[in-house]
């Protein structure tokens, strides 16, 4: 394996700093791009990234992007959008005005596929509808159809599911509600939910990195989809607490408003076919497993 010297925006966020250990354990360089504290400063608002960025690097991972966990006030999606398609871009320019080769892999969602698909979706799938699948594809549509395109020498897509980890994230939200025994399907329950748990999706990442036959867009999800209820259920059995308490649709969508739609109402069965086709290990493969790994 050759080492390699990578620039990783977003490093700071909780997959970002799980993937700078993991590259950095496995020989790999990494710097971090950051407003204040990273190993090179940009400014994204004034177009501006340190001179010295580029220096030596041969991938960048484009992880930086405003939380979607909020509420989709009109200036919040503004802030979401524009968290994404302004740092791509910038990125973007700067391999265009540094015009060598690099090889480029971007954080993207699953919900590029919509937010309520009955079918089972491949990387080959069509995208759906939707604020989210709408930014994934604007997102995407930044890097493959910008002037640096030509320039990349490999661009992938990791269309991440719901990452588990009792660091952050959902599962991080839900736990003291179920260690309470308060804990229970969200909206009807039989929603298709597709996760990753988050020793995973860094494997992901450094397989990204590493494998130039792993190219374009990755299912980045564990092969096991479980529907929401089965979700909870395994969930209160690894607490041993009971899961008795549902939580109305109305009710979620009061709280959080379309996000709620969109997200823990999200009915998607994504299949990770490019990473079973390359014959990759999960660690975590099923839910049981994972929440056991994490909670245990």
């Amino acid at each position: 394996m050759t080492s390699k010297n990578i620039l990783v925006s977003g490093a700071s966020g909780l997959i970002g700093r799980s993937v700078c250990d993991a590259l950095r354990r496995r020989g790999h360089t990494v710097r971090t791009l950051s407003r204040r504290h990273g190993d090179v400063i940009w400014h994204v608002e004034r177009g501006y990234i340190d001179s010295s960025a580029f220096d030596g690097i041969n991938c960048i991972i484009h992880l930086a992007g405003e939380n979607i966990a909020q509420r989709w006030s009109a200036a919040a999606r503004a802030r979401i959008v524009q968290s994404r398609l302004a740092t791509t871009r910038l990125l973007m320019s700067e391999i265009t005005r540094h015009g060598r080769k690099i090889d480029f892999i971007c954080a993207s969602g699953i919900n590029f596929y919509g937010y309520d698909r009955d079918d089972k979706l491949t990387e080959e799938s069509p995208s759906g509808s939707g604020f989210l699948a709408e930014l994934c594809c604007r997102w995407e549509g930044a890097i493959t159809g910008s002037a640096a395109a030509e320039l990349l020498a490999d661009a992938k897509f990791i269309r991440t599911g719901v990452v588990l980890t009792p660091e952050g994230g959902a599962l991080k939200k839900m736990l003291p509600i179920f260690k309470a025994g308060l804990g229970g399907p969200l909206g009807w329950g039989h929603q298709m939910m597709s996760w990753i748990s988050l020793a995973d999706i860094v494997r992901i990442y450094v397989r990204a990195v590493e494998d130039n036959t792993l190219t374009g867009a990755v299912n980045a999800v564990a092969p096991g989809n479980v529907s929401n209820a089965e979700f909870t259920r395994a969930l209160g059995a690894v607490l041993h607490r009971p899961v008795c308490l549902p939580v109305p649709e109305f009710a979620l969508k009061m709280v959080f408003g379309e996000m709620a739609r969109e997200t823990v109402l999200a009915n998607l069965q994504v299949l990770p076919q490019k990473l079973r086709q390359l014959r990759f290990e999960w660690k975590h493969p099923d839910i049981t497993t994972a929440l056991k790994a994490m909670l245990q």
